[in-house]
């Protein structure tokens, strides 16, 4: 039987855990304080021998730690004076959860929770307790950041930049001053970036951050790693609609709106008749422009962009993509849409040049032969006025066919 006065070395462990955790933060903490009180000339001088041996000191605390919990976790399997093949009294209240064959695996991250760690040691925490990859995150930000302009900006003089630790697998990376948050950069989890490192390389991981995170070296707000990581992964495995990972690599490399491409393809898949068709042909197009096959964007993007447009104005879009036969021959009507009791039918163009007075006129012909009076061409390149002769030519259309012919220019978020 297990006496009810016998030392619990479970909570021996947890006890002296405790301690040295507080001697870790203790310690770290007030370096920094004594830091502050030096000159500049004697920090520098001081600071190329202390960091050597602080970081000796910090790693001894915390391999202590481990140390320790896998002392309290082999103390609860084995406890003194049982042996290691016959039967174990397990003290009440204890469960240590191991079965047989289970080794020793130390967990001590939630002794870091909430704990705020600076400079070179959080790199450091992060290799070691985090991810290397969340570390790899941490070290491109502190590579564009510059933490004494933004803190002057703040007007939080001293202020350095840092981690707070958030879970086991999740920190936040910002600026720091006396154990409180003064300016938030980004979330970094484990999950998230360990898939950017897998599915689209290393170097992604700086990409991302400078592409959307660190903006003018962190004075103009940036977005969060995991929300653009985290909708990369989303619009490729979850909701499938960028299937390539070299589309995917295209839009990192060109700092798209991940968020806004996220709504423009879900509003242009949602479209009952032909939306997954422009989702798929957008694929392609991303596919081959990003593998050299193509040397423009295509224009399916766009066309997903006024679609997106549209249903937010308040329009209803009835259908995209619609092949047509008239008498002068075959054509395609990007977008029929609703407004109202009206339809429309609606062109897209990237460029204004790309307008086809012949593809026009045959949409003039379907537009009549089924009571339609207007068309609209989008475009997104090109002047603002377009030029007479091409009036002139739609004008002439217009006149023959008796509908409405309008040009609306409207640029693209992604080009």
């Amino acid at each position: 039987m297990y006496s009810a006065h016998a030392r619990n070395p479970f909570v021996d462990q947890h006890t002296r855990m405790s301690f040295e955790i507080s001697i870790f933060t203790f310690l770290y903490s007030n370096f920094f304080k004594a830091t502050d009180l030096l000159s500049d000339e004697v920090f520098l001088r001081c600071t190329r021998t202390w960091k050597k041996t602080i970081a000796l000191l910090l790693g001894l605390l915390i391999l202590g730690l481990t140390v320790s919990s896998a002392s309290a976790a082999a103390s609860v399997v084995h406890p003194i004076g049982s042996q290691a093949n016959g039967n174990i009294n397990v003290p009440p209240g204890v469960n240590p959860g191991i079965k047989p064959g289970d080794g020793i695996r130390p967990q001590v991250w939630w002794f870091f929770l909430g704990l705020i760690v600076l400079d070179f040691a959080a790199h450091w925490l992060l290799e070691h307790y985090v991810s290397p990859d969340v570390a790899a995150v941490y070290d491109a930000v502190s590579t564009l950041i510059e933490p004494e302009k933004v803190a002057e900006k703040l007007g939080v003089k001293g202020a350095k930049l840092g981690i707070k630790v958030i879970s086991h697998d999740k920190v936040l990376i910002g600026l720091f001053k006396d154990n409180k948050v003064v300016k938030k950069f980004t979330y970094a989890s484990k999950g998230i970036a360990e898939w950017v490192k897998e599915k689209l390389g290393e170097e992604y991981r700086l990409k991302i951050v400078e592409k959307y995170v660190v903006k003018d070296g962190g004075l103009k707000d940036g977005k969060d790693f995991d929300e653009i990581a985290g909708t990369l992964k989303k619009l490729k495995e979850e909701e499938k609609m960028i299937t390539n990972i070299n589309a995917i690599r295209l839009i990192v490399d060109r700092g798209w709106d991940v968020k806004k491409l996220e709504r423009v393809l879900s509003d242009a898949k949602s479209v009952n008749n032909g939306g997954k068709d422009l989702v798929s042909s957008i694929n392609r197009e991303l596919k081959e422009y990003a593998t050299g096959k193509r040397k423009d964007l295509g224009g399916h993007l766009y066309e997903a962009e006024i679609v997106s447009h549209l249903k937010r104005s308040g329009w209803e879009v009835e259908e995209v993509g619609r092949q047509v036969m008239t008498s002068s021959g075959k054509t395609e009507i990007d977008i029929i849409a609703n407004q109202g009791s009206e339809t429309v039918l609606i062109e897209c163009k990237r460029g204004f040049d790309g307008i086809d007075t012949r593809q026009i006129t045959r949409q003039a012909e379907y537009a009549k032969s089924h009571g339609i009076k207007k068309i609209k061409i989008y475009y997104a390149r090109g002047p603002s006025y377009p030029p007479f002769y091409t009036l002139q030519e739609l004008r002439e259309i217009e006149s023959k066919y008796n509908i409405e012919i309008s040009l609306v220019y409207r640029t693209s978020n992604f080009n």
